[in-house]
């Protein structure tokens, strides 16, 4: 069922503006029919916004809603008078229009936790179970606190990944380019001008000149065949299959594996300490924890982490199981967490400990990648200027045939 914002008029003439729950927008509108009312508009929550469905909140505005949604219900202040306060700020047209309904839907009496899950595009299952433990214990002001720290958590971490990655692929994607441009307007060039000598010239040389005239008599076409073929890789990543064929490939390369098992191990102590810290069952905050891993094979043995949990075994013998997934001092130091009944503490100093590992690995990968690119780049430079010189050599080896022959 999905709520609905509705405009009606009644019979006295007056409009009502109100929500209703109901399965579609026709079964909305013949409910509010029902009830003797004219009805105005029936819209959609997700649809609010027109064009703006296309947007998105950046995990940092979240983080900001949250941290100051904690202090204004900290301060004594009621929920929509807060969430109007934040929305006259934001510069978020989707979000402001998220907002503004939960600010209405909330004065209507509606749960933040109902409201905001018809907008699971924006949050997701985490920031949801959190708001609705939040609310159902009547602390909602430290849900908002414990999910502004692990958004901001996250969201570091993501940068640095992100940041560690960004070096290689612009120095691949400038020899690529580099490459483009040689062959579409520097070969040309040289073609163009070594064809109409009629000299002998090696085979190889000849093709080569061949194709750079090709190019050059034809750009659009080349940059069309290559837009096409860029355009073709990049469905076939969006693609869920394909990209989880590639990222198995990835994940399983050395140092690249390593990185990966720690950033979803950083990623489960910090969401699962966050979940205990603010009220959710250990059951609910497993299951809600294993959608943040990344890997598939992680993700389909840590499924059954609650299932084991509600038959009584500890979640440290449960981990111990799947050492291939968890590393063993962090399985012996969730053992002693659980004995002196800190696991939350515990698992956030996990989070920290395995973020820095991140950090660390992600340097090392770099600082390794870098001599690897030098010197790819100056094989591929090399084998361009021994294509564009080759050429040369031929025609002027051609040249002095031709004038020493009688």
């Amino acid at each position: 069922m999905k709520i609905f914002k509705y405009k009606a008029k009644n019979a006295e003439g007056n409009v009502i503006e109100d929500t209703i729950q109901a399965g579609s927008r026709e079964e909305a509108a013949s409910a509010i029919r029902s009830q003797g009312l004219q009805v105005l508009t029936v819209k959609n929550p997700d649809k609010i916004g027109g064009s703006m469905v296309f947007g998105g909140i950046s995990v940092s505005e979240k983080s900001s809603f949250c941290r100051f949604m904690a202090t204004m219900l900290r301060s004594g202040m009621s929920l929509p008078e807060a969430v109007d306060i934040i929305r006259e700020g934001s510069k978020n047209k989707r979000f402001n229009k998220i907002l503004s309904d939960v600010s209405f839907q909330t004065q209507k009496g509606k749960s933040l936790s109902m409201v905001l899950s018809q907008y699971e595009r924006d949050f997701d299952q985490i920031f949801l179970t959190m708001i609705k433990v939040g609310e159902e214990s009547g602390t909602l002001d430290k849900a908002f606190d414990y999910l502004s720290k692990q958004l901001s958590a996250s969201h570091e971490l993501k940068q640095k990944v992100t940041g560690s990655l960004m070096y290689p692929a612009v120095i691949i994607l400038a020899m690529f380019a580099n490459g483009l441009l040689m062959m579409l307007f520097v070969l040309p060039k040289i073609s163009q001008a070594f064809l109409k000598l009629e000299v002998p010239l090696p085979i190889y040389t000849k093709w080569l000149l061949i194709v750079g005239e090709f190019f050059g008599n034809n750009v659009l076409l080349v940059l069309g065949v290559f837009g096409v073929i860029l355009g073709l890789l990049v469905f076939l990543f969006i693609l869920q299959s394909t990209r989880n064929l590639i990222m198995r490939f990835i994940t399983k390369l050395p140092i690249v594996r390593d990185i990966s098992r720690h950033i979803d191990v950083a990623r489960f102590s910090r969401t699962l300490s966050t979940l205990l810290r603010s009220g959710v069952p250990i059951l609910e905050a497993l299951d809600v924890s294993v959608g943040t891993l990344g890997q598939r094979s992680f993700k389909r043995e840590a499924k059954k982490f609650s299932e084991s949990v509600s038959k009584g075994e500890s979640l440290s013998d449960v981990l111990i199981k799947n050492k291939d997934l968890f590393p063993p001092i962090m399985v012996q130091t969730i053992k002693a967490g659980e004995q002196s009944g800190s696991l939350e503490d515990v698992l956030e100093e996990l989070a920290v400990f395995y973020e820095k590992e991140v950090d660390y690995s992600l340097k090392r990968f770099t600082s390794l990648l870098e001599p690897v690119l030098m010197l790819l780049i100056g094989a591929v430079v090399g084998v361009m200027v021994i294509m564009m010189i080759a050429p040369i050599y031929s025609i002027i080896g051609g040249l002095q045939s031709a004038i020493q022959q009688p």
